[in-house]
């Protein structure tokens, strides 16, 4: 973004010195003419200007009333007014108001209208910037806030109504989440949906991954260092729940933490402080923690591989995720979902009976995950539009035979 077609519009009741402006700007911006305040206004409605220099004494608006009205109407329009030094402490009022951005005093310096004009200009593509941003960020929410609405989660209305149901409760608090689930059940979805909905949403949620983390490394990334508390630490470095300071900070397969780690995060979880390796005071954070266990992790407190004490710091609000086994009448419309997400837009999919009966039948030790991947593979493998049995390639040893197919009618195509 630069000022290249910048329009500025200069506002004075004596035609010689509307002359003066644009011979001083040169023809680097587009300056327009007023003879009154009243015309000014008109000018500024049609949405073009960037930045108003007025002149302050002149007959019915004067500058300064000028500049008022155009600061409640065009924010975005920066405001310039020039004046004598008898008018100065009326023009620092209206700065001090807010509706000036800076003034010229008479006689003028042309450099200083130059520069001043200049930095007005600025100004106008700070505020631009600022406004893209905030619109940018804006479209990004409401982006996520549909893409995370708990009416649009496939399974929202059948198998998965109750945890929906906890999430919709839960989400606007900054209570601590527990997921429980089997791998590929939507335990991340979930923490995405209650992030999405919560008023920490405009910070990125974190997400840590505890079972991939190097046990040596563990410490470091969720709590940061400072510089030589290790072989190759040559800087100091912030850690996952500094990085999720204001937001939500997702640990994902909590139950893979070392004995040692669920003592230093238990700490954590009790003082909302961390302390870097290495050194240093203690730095604040204010997170939202949002944990994930593939185990159920009673059943690992009761074997001696969990804390209790940390069990019951994350299990504040448990929401238990079901396998896909036991949400078959979810199993159309996951079908419905994948295959818009992953098939041509151009073309209408749609399984057949036999096939639809063999992803009924199958035990989906992978779960939702598993059933995404075997569909993306089989489009990915030219199969469709009518996928059956044989595109879909089920492991036998997983199927249950005695389940009972549905007739061989159409079935699960996108609407």
């Amino acid at each position: 973004m630069d000022d290249r077609g910048m329009t500025i519009l200069y506002v004075d009741d004596e035609p010689a010195n509307l002359e003066v402006l644009p011979a001083v700007l040169g023809g680097g911006y587009d300056v327009r003419t007023a003879l009154s305040g009243a015309e000014a206004l008109e000018i500024l409605a049609s949405g073009q200007i960037g930045v108003l220099v007025t002149d302050q004494r002149m007959p019915g608006m004067s500058g300064v009333q000028l500049l008022a009205e155009v600061s409640a109407r065009w924010p975005d329009v920066v405001p310039v007014v020039i004046t004598a030094y008898r008018d100065t402490d009326l023009i620092i009022g209206a700065i001090r108001a807010g509706h000036v951005h800076d003034y010229i005093i008479k006689p003028w310096n042309l450099e200083h209208l130059r520069r001043t004009v200049a930095g007005a200009v600025e100004e106008h593509l700070r505020r631009r910037r600022l406004a893209d941003v905030a619109r940018d960020r804006a479209a990004l929410e409401e982006d996520v806030l549909r893409r995370y609405d708990p009416s649009r989660v496939v399974g929202a209305e059948g198998g998965l109504r109750d945890v929906m149901r906890t999430v919709r409760a839960v989400a606007p608090s900054d209570s601590t989440v527990l997921l429980i689930g089997e791998t590929g059940t939507g335990k991340e979805m979930i923490a995405r949906a209650l992030h999405a909905l919560s008023p920490r949403r405009r910070r990125a949620p974190v997400k840590v991954d505890c079972a991939s983390l190097a046990p040596t490394l563990v410490e470091s990334d969720l709590f940061g260092h400072r510089r030589g508390a290790f072989t190759g630490a040559t800087h100091d470095r912030a850690g996952r729940f500094e990085l999720a300071d204001g937001g939500t900070i997702f640990l994902d397969e909590v139950d893979d933490l070392s004995p040692e780690m669920q003592g230093k995060l238990l700490q954590v979880l009790q003082d909302r402080v961390v302390q870097r390796l290495g050194g240093g005071g203690p730095i604040a954070v204010d997170v939202r923690v949002i944990a994930a266990a593939r185990r159920d992790l009673r059943a690992v407190v009761a074997a001696g591989g969990f804390r209790e004490d940390l069990y019951y710091r994350l299990c504040v609000v448990p929401i238990v995720l079901p396998p896909l086994r036991a949400r078959l009448d979810d199993i159309p419309a996951l079908v419905r979902h994948f295959l818009e997400k992953h098939g041509r837009s151009s073309m209408r999919y749609e399984v057949d009976g036999a096939a639809l009966a063999a992803l009924r039948a199958y035990r989906w030790p992978g779960n939702v995950r598993e059933m995404e991947n075997l569909i993306e593979r089989a489009l990915a493998l030219g199969a469709g539009p009518r996928l059956t049995a044989a595109d879909l390639a089920l492991p036998l040893g997983e199927i249950d035979v005695a389940v009972e197919p549905p007739s061989d009618a159409p079935a699960a195509a996108p609407t």
